[in-house]
């Protein structure tokens, strides 16, 4: 064979060697992706069977929030708010731009289990104390189980409460007019747990907000309640509140050393 055979021949080779290279790569490459999904798959497996365990032995406690009280309440020179502001009653700016209205909702967290939950109260949380009733940040008490002979849950009840200025609710007025999130809300956190450092810790985060006074129609700087609606709601649709706020797990390898399960919580859910 002459010279130029040899270069074909040497080239065909070559070729041939690339090309087994590159499906050895492939097939490299390929085998290594099979085996991280299936690593992936077998991690996502044994979180979901670690969770499945936590779950069964979580915490069965529930959180909802009544109705929230309406129409919005006037302080009290101590204690708790007395009564709703008058239906009549109007606020000439500026002179009365400083006087308060409280959103109030009462919250209840009910143990279903058998066993006493820790529960911690964060944020606009708060109960009243004494026989002046004085409004005190709600305490962190232990929640006992439910009775067996009636079936009752355990139970807490406490306010998600705070007052606001009357201009301040202007501005969540004008901020719902114009579509805007409302600068002024109430807000808490219920965190619940047993004493198991490889365990469980439920949270649920409450919101009342809205925009309960409005422009008189009739007359210039004068604000009133949101009244009743031709059609009959109350002026509570000015409010903005979830009656069953969704719950966020996390699940711990180990409360007291900080190790998560996993880096996410697990999905929301009501309640």
């Amino acid at each position: 064979m002459n010279e130029d055979t040899w270069t074909a021949i040497s080239a065909v080779a070559t070729a041939a060697s690339a090309v087994t290279t590159a499906l050895a790569f492939g097939a490299v490459v390929w085998q290594s992706r099979l085996t991280r999904k299936a690593l992936r798959v077998s991690q996502d497996v044994a979180l979901d069977t670690a969770r499945s365990r936590l779950d069964a032995g979580a915490p069965q406690v529930t959180v909802r929030l009544e109705e929230p009280t309406w129409p919005p309440l006037a302080p009290a020179q101590f204690g708790m708010p007395l009564g709703p502001w008058p239906a009549t009653h109007s606020w000439h700016f500026p002179r009365g731009q400083d006087d308060r209205i409280f959103l109030q909702a009462e919250v209840v967290i009910e143990n279903h289990g058998s066993w006493p939950v820790q529960v911690q109260f964060d944020g606009d949380l708060v109960t009243p104390v004494g026989e002046d009733r004085r409004i005190r940040p709600a305490p962190s008490p232990a929640l006992v189980p439910g009775r067996e002979a009636s079936g009752a849950p355990g139970a807490l009840r406490v306010f998600l409460q705070k007052a606001y200025t009357i201009q301040e609710f202007t501005e969540n007025h004008d901020a719902h007019e114009a579509g805007q999130p409302l600068p002024h809300t109430v807000t808490g956190t219920v965190t619940v747990h047993d004493d198991r450092d490889n365990g469980v810790v439920d949270t649920w985060n409450l919101l009342l907000t809205g925009h309960p006074v409005m422009p008189d129609p009739n007359r210039g700087s004068v604000w009133i309640v949101v009244p009743e609606h031709i059609d009959g709601p109350s002026g509570r649709r000015s409010l903005t509140y979830d009656l069953l706020p969704p719950r966020e797990r996390t699940y711990w390898v180990s409360r007291r050393r900080q190790e998560p399960l996993d880096a996410a919580p697990a999905p929301r859910q009501a309640g």
